[in-house]
């Protein structure tokens, strides 16, 4: 297998934490997106969407989304298991997924990609160009502060966010969290008593030292 990796991107961040949790030692190549290699002939030619992160594995298959890595990973190397155990696990952590990347991560992206002049014309991923429209920063801005709210109501009530142990559904938010911090240019925990202590139990763990720092 080989693993397209950019470490200053949330989505692959993601993976590199489960494949840390697992202990897997797995060839990585890194495509510089501020350089946008991603773009570029040699990567569009295996995955035409230009974007990361992607696993490649030794059939020639190419995974591109990190959710779909991920459940392959957690198939094929089940321990520790980050995915959901039985049924139930499973839907609560697919749930609590969701509701990170709709309200969450893409509320993030969203003021990012209409507010950053690195992404003048790029209003969204991909290849296909799209301006910006300054409106969506502002949403983005307001979604993220609903956002947070969500998530210290939930992590009140349960020390991770979809059952009581960790799992994939935390690696997401906690990354998206991260990436909320960068991208405000303020901490969006403050304020959110629960998602402090839950922020300050994820980033003690040695695999999410190791593939953050």
């Amino acid at each position: 297998m080989r693993f397209f990796d950019f470490r200053g991107a949330p989505s692959p961040t993601k993976v590199r934490i489960v494949i840390a949790e697992k202990g897997l030692e797995i060839a990585t190549e890194s495509i510089n997106l501020r350089q946008l290699e991603q773009q570029g002939e040699a990567y569009r030619q295996k995955h035409p969407g230009a974007t990361v992160p992607m696993l490649e594995l030794d059939d020639g298959t190419r995974l591109t989304e990190s959710l779909a890595i991920v459940d392959y990973l957690d198939h094929v190397y089940s321990e520790p298991n980050l995915m959901g155990a039985e049924a139930k696990e499973r839907a609560l952590v697919l749930m609590w997924h969701d509701i990170t990347t709709l309200e969450g991560y893409l509320a993030v992206q969203e003021l990012l990609r209409n507010s950053s002049a690195a992404f003048t014309g790029r209003g969204l991923p991909g290849i296909e160009p799209y301006e910006q429209i300054p409106a969506l920063a502002d949403r983005g801005r307001k979604r993220i502060g609903v956002f947070m709210n969500k998530l210290d109501q939930q992590l009140r009530e349960s020390s991770y966010l979809a059952c009581e142990r960790y799992t994939y559904a935390d690696i997401a938010a906690y990354v998206t969290v991260g990436f909320a911090k960068r991208v405000l240019g303020e901490d969006p925990v403050a304020g959110h008593e629960a998602v402090a202590r839950w922020v300050a139990t994820i980033a003690a763990r040695p695999a999410v030292q190791a593939a953050t720092q």
